[in-house]
């Protein structure tokens, strides 16, 4: 599972769209916008907005929390 972690936030990271490859990951995992958004205790267009472009790439603590959170989301389902 760390490896998996690794991957998809080495991805996000290094991307020249962070937001485009945090949505694919979403999708990846079947998870809403508002779920991945409650989960993380934001809004749902803030996540929109990282999602877009609109919002400058999120720090890397945001990704850790959004990795785990897709990881926690899966195992809970």
């Amino acid at each position: 599972m760390e490896r998996l972690h690794a991957t998809i936030a080495g991805e996000i990271c290094l991307s020249k769209d962070p937001g485009g490859s945090m949505k694919k990951w979403r999708e990846i995992f079947g998870i809403t916008q508002t779920e991945l958004a409650d989960f993380l205790k934001i809004s749902s267009s803030t996540l929109s907005d990282y999602e877009g472009g609109r919002r400058k790439s999120p720090g890397i603590g945001v990704i850790k929390r959004l990795v785990n959170a897709l990881s926690d989301i899966d195992k809970n389902r």
